[in-house]
């Protein structure tokens, strides 16, 4: 019959099939239950159950005009007639198998029953002894404390990790020119102490006055080197490019800054991402003459927002 091809079909799809003037199909599912008396552990399991309650929704004479290709007035036609035959069937007593549900059977007052097939998937009851514990404290073992949990760091891929691997080793020699005014600033000290030392031992040979004028030139000669030297670090400083970032956003997760990245650059903005004091950042990487990095960071506010400031 095309009702026990609906039901079967419908069913365990929906776990809910309802039959006009017929009843309700349901499938529900029972969790595992453990008896104290008889200290027994029931597997959890799945049942057929049948009710003759039902409200029309509409399903079954939409699956039989997909079925047969018919309208919905022809469907609704065929359906009744569907449903004349399946009565007719159950007042005669005869059970009405549905096979993997159960078994449909009439009885003289209209009622109709309903005896569902086991699923396969019901599992066997399992018996339980409780443990006995004893009393003797010799045998009780000692408590022992769970070691601490370490906090997890963020799960990151492969490709995050070489970013920040590379971000994090440029940072280390991008303010190798800050060095060369320091260094300079030290080699004229260290020239002025030392020849200021070697000038005493030279005075106690010459005179007075020629003692006074060479180390008013060597002073003025470490003086002049100093200057020098600050001179050209400040040049080299003012016409040398430096790499500097214009951060977005940071994050303390890795895993939401890697996905912020991927989706700038869905967006078609190219950001890298690195790690500083315990937070992802996502930026934008610059490279400019000192005296632009303001118009830079202006730049890449007009685009991200005003929250955007530079990490050197």
């Amino acid at each position: 019959m095309i009702l026990q091809q609906y039901i079967q079909e419908v069913l365990f799809k929906q776990r809910i099939c309802v039959v006009p003037q017929l009843g309700t199909f349901s499938v529900q599912h029972f969790p595992a239950h453990y008896n104290d008396h008889a200290q027994t552990l029931t597997a959890p399991r799945e049942q057929v159950m049948f009710t003759q309650q039902w409200q029309d929704d509409g399903s079954c004479v939409e699956w039989i005009a997909l079925k047969e290709n018919l309208v919905p007035a022809v469907a609704q036609r065929k359906l009744e007639k569907y449903l004349e035959e399946l009565k007719a069937e159950l007042q005669s007593g005869k059970p009405l198998v549905l096979p993997g549900i159960g078994q449909l059977q009439g009885d003289f007052t209209g009622n109709i029953h309903f005896h569902a097939e086991e699923l396969p998937v019901e599992k066997e009851t399992l018996d339980i002894k409780p443990i006995a514990r004893t009393t003797d404290s010799r045998s009780t073992p000692a408590f022992v404390p769970p070691p601490p949990i370490e906090a997890l760091e963020p799960v990151m891929t492969e490709e995050v990790e070489d970013t920040l691997e590379a971000v994090t080793e440029e940072s280390g020699f991008k303010w190798w020119w800050a060095a060369i005014p320091i260094a300079a600033i030290v080699i004229g000290l260290a020239a002025w102490w030392y020849l200021s030392g070697v000038s005493k031992p030279v005075a106690e040979s010459e005179t007075p006055a020629d003692t006074g004028v060479n180390a008013q030139q060597l002073a003025a000669a470490a003086t002049d080197s100093i200057q020098k030297a600050l001179a050209d670090s400040t040049a080299k400083a003012a016409i040398t490019p430096i790499t500097y970032y214009a951060v977005v956003e940071r994050y303390k997760d890795s895993s939401i800054a890697v996905k912020k990245q991927k989706q700038q650059l869905a967006w078609g903005k190219m950001l890298v991402l690195y790690k500083r004091d315990s937070m992802y950042r996502t930026a934008v990487e610059l490279r400019s003459l000192a005296a632009d990095t303001t118009v830079q960071r202006d730049s890449i506010r007009k685009i991200f927002g005003n929250k955007v400031f530079l990490e050197f």
